[in-house]
């Protein structure tokens, strides 16, 4: 059986019609997993590396603490001599507390309050004391570099 032109046409637009909504149907928005401890703070911080200050940021393993941005600051790590990462200094794995601030401690931020130890590197919960369900890494910042200049951003 042969079909007319607008037949084969109007056939078309349906077949079309049902394979548009069987995708949307079958598509489904991936959940986002936010940590329920942190809220997203904006801001904008440029450090210049030129800047005696910095100069610890200057070489591969080398670490800063910024105070007064983000919710206790933000650490700063230079993996390997170009390639830097921004976190929060915030515990990532509690509520906030007086305590939460992170410390620096070689390659790693320590929680003061539960000796939570996170990597530098990677962002990573490493030791964890409390085997519990909710491991959060550490909150990474945006991180831009251009010559010696860093701008960190939310």
């Amino acid at each position: 059986m042969k079909l007319d032109s607008f037949t084969r046409f109007t056939l078309f637009k349906k077949t079309t019609i049902i394979l548009f909504f069987m995708l949307i149907i079958n598509c489904k928005k991936e959940e986002i997993n936010r940590n329920p401890y942190l809220s997203e703070i904006s801001f904008r911080h440029i450090i210049n590396l030129n800047l005696p200050e910095y100069n610890n940021l200057n070489y591969a393993g080398g670490n800063q603490l910024v105070a007064n941005k983000g919710i206790n600051g933000f650490l700063i790590f230079n993996l390997n001599g170009n390639d830097f990462f921004a976190w929060e200094a915030t515990c990532s794995n509690h509520q906030i507390k007086q305590c939460s601030a992170l410390k620096l401690d070689g390659l790693l931020a320590v929680c003061p309050c539960d000796d939570y130890k996170y990597s530098l590197a990677t962002g990573q919960l490493i030791d964890l004391q409390n085997e519990n369900n909710s491991q959060y890494p550490l909150l990474n910042y945006r991180i831009e570099k251009d010559n010696k200049i860093l701008i960190i951003s939310n």
